[in-house]
């Protein structure tokens, strides 16, 4: 089967404080297109998108306020690569012998959303693989 990656969807990044996290991201040029919150069972999840020429930065905020995490928990969490036809994808990356850790699934955004799934990296990072709709 052929490479379906037809390149970058957004990176990412776990925040301690997505407000502090989007003031910085700002500084830098970014623009916030837009944000969310998701209704989680733990509580409400705060995720913005930023983005500055064809870069896009996915913050979000877990929802557990108040708990301390550690340094190796923040940051990269991810990284978003597009595909134009999701189920081709997934069969690619199981027959390369990746196992989905997340999804298939529907994340509602933007116009009209994206469907994604997510496999393991070799060092704690997630990638996910990632079809707008």
């Amino acid at each position: 089967m052929t490479n379906p990656i037809s390149g970058l969807a957004h990176i990412g990044l776990r925040s301690a404080d997505i407000e502090r996290a989007t003031r910085f991201y700002h500084s830098l040029g970014f623009t916030t297109s837009q944000s969310l919150t998701l209704e989680d069972p733990q509580g409400s999840i705060e995720v913005s998108f930023l983005t500055l020429c064809e870069l896009t930065l996915e913050l979000y905020q877990l929802p557990w306020q108040g708990q301390t995490r550690d340094a190796a928990s923040l940051g990269i969490d991810h990284v978003a690569l597009r595909v134009d036809d999701l189920a081709a994808a997934q069969r690619w990356v199981t027959e390369l012998g990746y196992p989905l850790t997340e999804g298939p699934t529907l994340q509602p955004s933007g116009r009209n959303g994206v469907r994604y799934f997510m496999i393991a990296g070799p060092d704690g990072e997630r990638v996910e693989f990632n079809q707008p709709l």
